[in-house]
């Protein structure tokens, strides 16, 4: 009877352990209160911008280059030999006068040739001259006339004018022809040992020096005018049609005080592929400029009436660019006016507008902003 009694009431205690461990579980349940989602908040992006404002925008191209002469003569050896000592040594920063002796090569060599061969020459006329009596009668005379002027040393005269054929015949057949221009070719060659001043100018740059022994194609230095000075530059290929020959500019150095007058004198033809860059080319007047020196300056290239001037940085490959609307972007349509190296202008943008100024990676439309006003 105890047994019995122990069992049921041990079903009943499990029983009830069952239910209440079920009802524990339900009112778990009921209060357990559900998160609220978490809202994704996407921070604003900082960019710059400008206030648009519309108005005449005058066209200003910036350059800068260097200075180059423009008569230039780069100095190289058409002969061999050593570098003779003349009155003035050839030397850097040295002046010279046109027709000057830049640098004289030894041409010992080569004169004793010249003079054998027009000994050999008057040899050959001091034969002809007899026998021209006899079969040119008429041409005698001249020819004799002729042998008295040829020194032995010195500059050879010109031949005598051929009055005819039989007179040309005559003279090559006897080979006198063939000798006179072997002198004059020696003469050509002699005139190379003695390098002279083209202009007036000053040496920049000298390699050789009294005693060098040099070869034909050895550079033996530089010599230039330093009174006539021209600026290359370059300029955006959408900027050239804004630049007309004829132009003038104030140029400033960029080591000094100073400020120069410049001349727009050509432009290049060609288009640069890396840069898109077209080259100019600008006469400078003035004093205390130098070659290889470098100056800075703008050409006033007039002005556009109604338009904005942004970074060209800021246009988007359409053409178009970014503005800002209620802390988003916005893709504005504009027109484009003028494109330099820098700065566009362009119209369609209304006065207050917020236009972007940096270029965006990974930009679209809606992306929140927050503005800065660039300085």
């Amino acid at each position: 009877m105890n047994d019995l009694f122990k069992r049921r009431l041990t079903i009943i205690l499990g029983l009830l352990f069952i239910v209440g461990g079920i009802g524990t579980c339900k009112v778990l349940k009921d209060s357990k209160k559900t998160p609220d989602r978490m809202e994704v908040i996407t921070a604003a992006r900082a960019v710059r911008t400008l206030t648009a404002q519309n108005g005449p925008v005058r066209l200003s191209i910036p350059i800068t280059g260097r200075l180059r002469a423009v008569d230039r003569m780069l100095i190289t050896a058409e002969v061999g030999g050593t570098v003779q000592r003349t009155g003035t040594t050839f030397r850097e920063g040295v002046t010279f006068r046109k027709g000057e002796v830049l640098l004289q090569i030894d041409n010992g060599e080569v004169r004793a040739q010249v003079n054998a061969q027009q000994s050999a020459f008057l040899r050959t006329l001091v034969q002809l001259v007899p026998d021209l009596r006899i079969d040119i009668p008429d041409a005698a005379a001249k020819w004799e006339t002729y042998l008295k002027s040829v020194p032995v040393e010195g500059l050879l005269p010109e031949l005598p004018k051929l009055a005819n054929e039989q007179e040309r015949n005559y003279m090559a057949g006897r080979g006198l022809l063939d000798q006179y221009y072997g002198i004059r070719a020696l003469y050509e060659r002699l005139g190379k040992y003695n390098i002279t001043a083209p202009f007036d100018g000053v040496v920049v740059s000298a390699s050789v020096e009294p005693g060098t022994i040099v070869t034909p194609g050895t550079r033996l230095g530089e010599f230039i005018s330093p009174g006539s000075l021209e600026l290359e530059t370059a300029i955006g290929a959408g900027e050239l049609t804004l630049v007309h020959i004829g132009d003038t500019l104030r140029l400033t150095s960029t080591e000094g005080p100073g400020t120069w007058r410049g001349r727009i004198i050509r432009a290049g033809e060609n288009i640069d592929a890396s840069t898109q860059t077209v080259k100019l080319f600008v006469q400078v007047d003035g004093k205390d400029l130098r070659d290889g020196q470098y100056l800075a300056g703008s050409i006033e290239a007039g002005a556009l009436s109604d338009a904005v001037a942004v970074p060209r940085s800021a246009l988007l490959e359409d053409g178009s660019l970014y503005t800002v609307k209620d802390s988003a972007l916005v893709k504005m349509p504009v027109e484009i006016l003028h494109q330099g190296v820098e700065q566009a202008v362009v119209r369609g943008l209304a006065n207050g507008q917020v236009v972007v100024t940096d270029r965006l990676s990974g930009a679209y439309e809606g992306l929140r902003v927050a503005p800065v006003t660039s300085e």
